[in-house]
């Protein structure tokens, strides 16, 4: 009796090791003729010039893969982030005439060579790489060494753009240490009336509502954001006041819209200057953006672009109040994260313009 149980468990699992194998066997050859039959059905559609049937978006992304070559072709390096009315148009043309950079194409249908607003829509990551080979069209132009540069103000306030860029990039194995992003700042208080102004002018000004009609907007949903919302959240401007300048005022909310960028790429990845300073010395600013993004050293003036002479309204009642704490909070990230910053100190870091 001793010697019959083990013989019987020997023949049970010398049972099921040949039945796992007959069943891997079997497993291996099913999935060799259904490549067979694959490979055999692409023969003969080939001879008969038939088509075989794909997806569209399949099919899409793979015309999407087979359209890029981003050695020939590469991904912008360079995001000027915003904010806008800040002097981005002014850095964006100087920085462009730099024979290392890419002059930018304005496609049909566009009304900016600057702004290409790709990576802030609101569609998938899917999409985008199906797109993404429209959106390359802006550099086609350029030789493969050339920084491209995208200068949409929108993105900074837009703050999944961050994770947009990320998830783009990681997608076709690109080194995310290499991109360089540019924030200009300003008096959050002038740059309300400068937007105001500009968009009047264009008329792109609702005229359902007025400057305070937006800006009462845009204080009344921070102000229920705030009461709702835990300490050390960050304000995120809702998408639904992007559709009609309500978002005007969050605009100006500069250290909720840049510590979301800093959870996405590291700090020392971003160069963040006033107008002020700009205007100040152009020659000392372009000379440290030149060596921040590795171009040849090269005398610079600043190209004077969308600067209004506009007659401008009265503040409104309690914006500088507002802004107060916020300009106070840019000076305390500043202080967290002083090698993100442009400061000399012949020019120091301001927000008085």
């Amino acid at each position: 009796m001793r010697d019959t149980a083990p013989a019987k468990h020997s023949l049970i699992f010398s049972s099921r090791k040949r039945a796992c194998s007959h069943s891997l066997i079997h497993s291996i050859t099913h999935t060799f003729v259904a490549m067979m039959d694959i490979l055999l059905l692409m023969f003969a559609c080939s001879c008969l010039g038939v088509t075989m049937p794909v997806s569209k978006p399949m099919l899409q992304t793979i015309d999407a893969k087979r359209a890029l070559n981003l050695k020939k072709n590469p991904l912008p390096k360079l995001f000027i982030l915003g904010e806008q009315k800040c002097g981005t148009t002014s850095m964006f043309w100087t920085l462009s005439k730099h024979p290392e950079v890419c002059d930018n194409i304005m496609l049909e249908g566009e009304t900016s060579q600057k702004e290409l607003r790709f990576f802030s829509k609101l569609n998938s990551t899917e999409e985008k790489i199906r797109a993404l080979p429209h959106y390359l069209q802006h550099f086609a132009n350029c030789s493969s060494t050339q920084l491209r540069i995208d200068a949409t103000p929108g993105y900074l306030s837009r703050t999944w753009t961050a994770q947009s860029i990320k998830d783009v990039y990681r997608h076709y194995g690109q080194d995310l240490s290499e991109l360089r992003f540019i924030v200009m700042l300003r008096d959050p208080t002038q740059r309300v009336i400068s937007a105001y102004e500009h968009f009047v002018t264009r008329g792109r000004w609702p005229t359902r509502f007025t400057l305070e009609d937006a800006l009462q907007r845009g204080m009344d949903e921070y102000t229920d954001w705030e009461q709702s919302s835990s300490p050390g959240e960050l304000y995120s401007i809702p998408v639904e006041l992007f559709e009609d300048h309500g978002e005007l005022l969050g605009r100006g909310l500069y250290e909720h819209s840049i510590r979301p960028w800093f959870k996405q790429f590291a700090p020392s990845q971003f160069k963040i200057l006033s107008l002020k300073q700009f205007l100040q010395d152009t020659p000392g600013v372009i000379a440290d953006i030149h060596e921040f993004l590795g171009l040849t050293p090269l005398h610079q003036q600043m190209r004077e672009e969308n600067i209004g002479n506009y007659t401008k309204p009265p503040l409104p009642k309690g914006l500088r109040e507002f802004y107060e704490p916020h300009i106070d909070a840019v000076f305390r990230l500043k202080n967290e994260f002083a090698g993100s910053f442009y400061e000399t100190p012949e020019n120091p870091f301001s927000l008085d313009m």
